[in-house]
């Protein structure tokens, strides 16, 4: 689900580097990039259940 989101996130960042501002364009890429780190340190911090 939040693969999902970031990839929504992303293609709109795409969208608006074709048809939008310049602004927006640079905010969204931010505000991807943040939420890119935030899913990166979600998968991270598990803790995997290894059973030997």
């Amino acid at each position: 689900m939040f693969l999902t989101a970031l990839f929504v996130l992303l293609t709109a960042t795409l969208a608006s580097a074709g048809f939008g501002s310049r602004r927006m364009t640079v905010g969204l890429a931010g505000l991807s990039f943040v939420f890119a780190i935030g899913v990166y340190f979600h998968h991270a911090s598990d803790a995997l259940p290894l059973s030997f």
